[in-house]
């Protein structure tokens, strides 16, 4: 069930409480990360994406962000976290990662000081602004794999492909240092289907903390492909299962990010990873090139 907050009361709540914050404003830069924006300002990613509303690590070139700066807002009668982050137009993650100092955030009162990340107003509908998309780069052809199919079918993603493969990634389960993306995020609505890019045989299946509901497939003697963030797998595959090229193996979602059952702490999309197993461990390989030729050349 929804929450509607009038108009009125919304905007009584912003005039009375809400204050002023300064921050910098910053043009991405192609090559640019979170973390490497984030360094330089001598901040979190996750700081970052809290003044930004960010719910996923993408940036885009010519995208502006806004340093932070928290704004207080004391807290009123019958308030809750939720509330107060449906007033701002707010995910709640991301009023609760502005707010680490709340020990239990379901125990908040009347007269305690919250922060809202800069440049949130009091909204029922707040839409953020899409920047233009960059130009994709020339299609490469690969050395290997160049048989694959794309995992998504033409028309049901967001496009076009951006490689944040590498990038720096703020979640871990103990909430540690960065860590590094091991994959390339391919945006679609929950509920698209994926498709196998190769034939092969699942050895993982189930649940990762940080993938959610993920399949891994193994495609040759070294190489595994790992589809993650899952909001449900197709019928009949399991660990072990022989799968084609082609063959439907689940559904975009956004799980992960935590204990089993875990969703909705980033916007759904399909996190693609190739794996190489002729090591003594599994070492990542960057998928969008492959990708790419898979898009161009081979999309259902």
């Amino acid at each position: 069930m929804k929450f509607m907050t009038p108009l009125t009361t919304i905007a009584a709540s912003f005039l009375l409480f809400a204050g002023t914050a300064n921050a910098a404003t910053y043009t991405v830069q192609s090559g640019d990360s979170l973390w490497k924006i984030a360094s330089k300002y001598n901040i979190t990613t996750a700081d970052l994406m809290t003044s930004n509303q960010l719910t996923t690590d993408m940036i885009l070139p010519g995208q502006s962000l806004k340093v932070p700066g928290p704004t207080p807002y004391t807290v009123q009668n019958s308030d809750t976290m939720w509330l107060i982050s449906q007033k701002f137009g707010l995910t709640l993650d991301t009023l609760l990662k502005a707010n680490p100092q709340l020990t239990n955030p379901s125990n908040i009162w009347s007269g305690l000081t919250i922060n809202i990340p800069d440049g949130s107003a009091p909204s029922v509908n707040s839409t953020a602004s899409t920047p233009a998309p960059a130009a994709p780069a020339a299609v490469r052809k690969p050395t290997q794999l160049t048989n694959g199919q794309f995992p998504l079918g033409k028309g049901t993603y967001q496009g076009p492909l951006e490689d944040n493969y590498a990038d720096g990634r703020s979640w871990t389960p103990t909430g540690g240092a960065e860590r590094t993306h091991e994959g390339v995020d391919i945006m679609a609505a929950k509920g698209t289907p994926i498709y196998s890019v190769l034939d092969g045989t699942i050895i993982n299946f189930g649940w990762n903390e940080y993938g959610g509901w993920r399949v891994t497939v193994r495609v040759d003697d070294s190489t595994v492909f790992y589809y993650a963030h899952l909001s449900k797998y197709a019928d009949g595959i399991g660990m072990g299962s022989k799968v084609k090229k082609g063959q439907l193996l689940g559904y975009v979602g956004n799980t992960g990010y935590g204990p089993e059952g875990t969703e909705g702490q980033f916007d759904p999309h399909l996190h693609f990873g190739i794996y190489k197993t002729d090591a003594a461990a599994w070492y990542t390989i960057d998928p969008f090139s492959y990708l790419q030729w898979w898009e161009a050349n081979n999309s259902k």
